[in-house]
């Protein structure tokens, strides 16, 4: 029962200090880009449900995870094991708890190259939006060197 409660407010406290993070106005330039890591986060989960469906449907034909140890059991019983799997892979944590077989290997190195290449390419694009915000207000910098 106390665990209970300490997670609850553990989690409670994380989320507040996200909407602080998010919400705190005194910085006026901020190097995140708030609707930038909305539709990050959204194209990331997403991408994660599509991964996990993808091989929840292959899963009906042959096993497609098994477990990473001597026995090297079937793995995957429910959808959740499944998505459990898409988001570490789309993470890249990697646990190694279970292991793709089969086709299933192709699907979850494109995941995990998309779990990779997403994020940075948001950084790409925040740090190109900051800049042209700098270019705009300061000017050309060929024309400040002719004066």
């Amino acid at each position: 029962m106390l665990a209970t409660i300490l997670i609850g407010l553990t989690i409670l406290l994380m989320l507040l200090n996200l909407y602080y993070f998010f919400t705190n106005q005194q910085q006026k330039e901020s190097f995140i880009h708030t609707s930038l890591f909305t539709k990050l986060f959204l194209v990331m989960t997403a991408i994660t449900f599509g991964f996990a469906v993808i091989y929840y449907l292959l899963s009906m034909n042959t096993d497609i995870l098994r477990i990473s140890d001597e026995t090297g059991g079937a793995a995957g019983d429910s959808f959740w094991d499944y998505l459990y799997f898409s988001g570490v892979t789309m993470l890249s944590i990697g646990y190694g708890d279970m292991v793709p077989v089969g086709s299933a290997r192709f699907f979850a190195v494109i995941q995990a190259a998309l779990g990779l290449l997403l994020p940075s390419a948001y950084f790409v694009k925040a740090f190109n939006e900051m800049g042209s915000q700098e270019k705009e207000g300061q000017g050309n910098r060929s024309d400040k060197k002719s004066e």
